[in-house]
């Protein structure tokens, strides 16, 4: 997802479909090139932190936007960003493959 100080800008639809952050074995992965425009951030996830028992994953995912979307707004570092999402997947016990990665551009 690709966001800027004041809202989601969109999901990367470029990168969809494709293992974009995790490494599966004999798996050929695309290479794609887009600039971060100053104060905007690209945040990543895997699956095990969006879907799970207590929410399916386009609901997880849009929790997770919505949290990372606040997150930047309020002005939250990379680590508070990540911290803010990672604390709400463990509240709803999602714990498999668990990862987030945020590039931000200030």
């Amino acid at each position: 997802m690709l966001y800027r100080a004041t809202a989601r800008v969109r999901e990367l639809d470029a990168l969809s479909g494709d293992a974009v952050l995790g490494v599966v074995p004999d798996t050929e992965y695309r290479e794609e090139t887009f600039t971060l425009d100053e104060d905007s951030a690209l945040v990543m996830v895997t699956d095990g932190l969006v879907e799970g028992p207590g929410l399916t994953l386009d609901a997880g995912l849009e929790r997770a936007g919505t949290l990372a979307g606040a997150a930047l707004h309020d002005g939250l570092n990379t680590e508070q960003t990540v911290d803010r999402i990672l604390d709400a997947a463990v509240a709803v016990d999602h714990l498999d493959d668990v990862a987030v990665l945020v590039i931000r551009r200030t």
